[in-house]
């Protein structure tokens, strides 16, 4: 606002106390003195009012009047669902706004496209006619306090979520609780009833994780209610607490994590210091331990995943805030968003099918080395002779770091391809006086959107039906249902197996999966709108897109059948090796023959029934 000095005429000795207003306070008299005006000036242009500053100066040389610009308060623009536009008023303004109407406060209601063709007109010298103008009118912002207590609220119902969270996961994964017990009480009938129990319980599972996960974030939409608070932005920083509030727990969840695999170890030790077979009480122990173990590690990533998704929500926010996208949002009416939100959607499916099939590779490969070894040295089946350890470690820890290259790619690629894809052949928005290609960005934030969605439902589904099935084992091994040997033990031990790629790789893999692709298009965001060549986008999308396709076939180079047919290759070459090595040494030890001579004396075979004599 600005401050009017005006110094006292003689016919005016003393300036009478200003007046008061409501919510100002008055000016005290100044006895002697000259007179001080405060008043609120604007809304106006920074230019205009260093302009009416230089005026007022000029003017008041001879009086010694003296202005100071006192303090400047931001206005911005709104617009509701018709296209009206209203300039907002800071509300700590006051009543005392000199709110006279401008020619700078009217405005055309004409699209881009529209104003380009006044341009394009006006430029070849047509004749065009000014468009109708519109008068801005005048509201005032509110802009109310946030009580402290209220981001306190929203950290204690994280820590309060991460405690529903871990009952949830516990409901569906602990040998203590139904749907193991359900799955384990259907193995006498083999594998396929326990498949399918499994998994029927596990998409359960999924459905209300994200009944839980949506319950905790609408906490913060209550807190920080979008209408009094003007947008959404303390809304997602009230989520953002929510994930402070779950990673509060982090040292105890890394300790649950942590005494899985000790818990397992433990087990395996046991069982090859060979004191499990005559100490039955010991081998329940170590089972129920690592039944224990399987628990805790399914709580922790439950746990995770309940992360990944709240860090993804805020991460996403983030982007649509760097890609101009907050105001306008996602609308699911345009082809673009839509086409995107399928696409993100449909990411996690390819990625687990890459991490699967990567395992399923691993393991064949290992089973290859292990009948190989088998096969050599008979000494190990005797006893007589160690097993090589090592060759089998290095193929394992070679396939992990080989096979993350695909699905690497995939979640960089994904992202690139889609935000730049759809930017092709688009037309730009003038956003402050910027240009913006914000169709890109806008099909990128569906997919966003698609890939947390599914993603969240796909981690729950594979890490719980994993642990189902492993515990559903254990529950056996502890006895029931026959015990080990039993045909019920075997049909828990082919569940076990297809759960252990679920629950211990595909699973856990998409909570980085999401952080990932959210990362890369938040980095992209900047690059994303800048309108660039159609070339340039088309280079950008090509080269995109053949990373996306060398990935895709990368995870497709071999396959589980492709392995199998490779291990029986090489048993049946070993067998032909062995064959000829057997007859190679029969041809070179000395021969022993037999030699028949018939006695002429005899009769003629087949004159008799009796044989000839030799």
């Amino acid at each position: 606002h600005l401050v009017r000095e005006i110094p006292p005429t003689p016919e005016q000795p003393e300036t009478p106390p200003t007046p008061t207003s409501p919510g100002r306070p008055a000016v005290p008299a100044q006895p002697g003195h000259h007179l001080d005006v405060v008043a609120w000036q604007g809304p106006i242009r920074q230019k205009d009012l260093d302009a009416e500053a230089a005026k007022f100066l000029e003017a008041s040389k001879t009086s010694g009047g003296k202005l100071d610009v006192l303090e400047t308060q931001p206005v911005r623009l709104y617009a509701n669902a018709a296209g009206d536009l209203q300039i907002g008023l800071p509300g700590e303004m006051g009543p005392q706004v000199d709110q006279v109407p401008q020619a700078g406060f009217k405005y055309v209601r004409l699209t881009n496209g529209e104003i380009d063709k006044l341009n394009a007109d006006a430029a070849t010298g047509k004749k065009v006619s000014a468009p109708p103008t519109e008068q801005m009118s005048f509201a005032e912002a509110q802009q109310p306090v946030v009580a402290w207590w209220y981001f306190a609220v929203a950290i204690i119902f994280g820590i309060v979520m991460a405690f529903a969270i871990e009952m949830l996961t516990d409901y569906y994964v602990s040998t203590h609780k139904k749907p193991v017990q359900e799955v384990a009480g259907v193995s006498n009938a083999g594998p396929a009833p326990m498949i399918i129990q499994g998994f029927a319980y596990a998409a359960e599972s999924s459905v209300f994780m994200v009944f839980a996960i949506v319950i905790g974030l609408m906490i913060p939409l209550l807190l920080f209610p979008p209408a009094i608070y003007g947008g959404y932005i303390l809304s997602f920083y009230g989520i953002a607490l929510v994930g402070l509030g779950l990673l509060t727990t982090t040292g105890y969840v890394l300790a649950m994590d942590t005494f899985g695999p000790i818990s397992d170890n433990a087990q395996g030790v046991y069982e090859m210091s060979g004191e499990g077979h005559d100490n039955a009480y010991g081998m329940k122990a170590v089972q129920r331990l690592d039944a224990a173990g399987n628990t805790t590690k399914a709580l922790t990533k439950g746990f995770a995943i309940t992360t990944a998704v709240v860090a993804a929500v805020a991460l996403f926010h983030s982007y649509l805030d760097s890609a101009h996208l907050d105001t306008i949002g996602l609308r699911l009416d345009v082809p673009e968003i839509f086409l995107g939100l399928l696409i993100g959607a449909a990411a996690p499916y390819l990625f687990a099918a890459s991490t699967i099939n990567a395992v399923g590779r691993a393991a064949f490969q290992l089973i290859n080395e292990v009948r190989r070894q088998f096969r050599e040295d008979a000494g190990i089946m005797a006893g007589t002779s160690k097993p090589n350890y090592g060759r089998c470690v290095a193929i394992v820890t070679a396939a992990a770091q080989r096979e993350l290259l695909g699905p690497g790619i995939l979640a960089i690629a994904l992202p690139v391809a889609v935000g730049f894809g759809f930017s092709i052949g688009k037309p730009s928005v003038i956003i402050d006086g910027h240009a913006y290609n914000l169709t890109g960005a806008e099909a990128l934030g569906g997919f966003l959107a698609g890939a947390i969605a599914s993603g969240q439902l796909m981690a729950v589904l594979l890490a719980n039906s994993g642990g189902m099935w492993d515990n559903a084992k254990k529950l056996i091994e502890d006895g029931l249902y026959g015990g080990k040997g039993t045909e019920a033990h075997k049909a828990g031990v082919v569940c076990d197996t297809v759960g252990d790629p679920f629950k211990d790789t595909a699973g856990p893999a998409m909570n980085p999966l999401i952080k990932v692709m959210n990362l890369v298009a938040l980095l992209l965001a900047g690059v994303v709108i800048t309108p660039l060549a159609t070339n340039t986008l088309v280079l950008i999308t090509t080269v995109a897109v053949a990373a996306l396709a060398g990935s895709i076939i990368f995870s497709k180079k071999g396959s589980m059948s492709s392995e199998m047919a490779s291990i029986t290759e090489a048993e049946a070459a070993a067998e032909v090796a062995t064959i000829a090595e057997v007859g190679s040494e029969l041809l070179s030890a000395p021969k022993k023959r037999r030699i028949t001579v018939e006695d002429p004396s005899e009769e003629a075979p087949g004159s008799s029934d009796e044989p000839p004599a030799a």
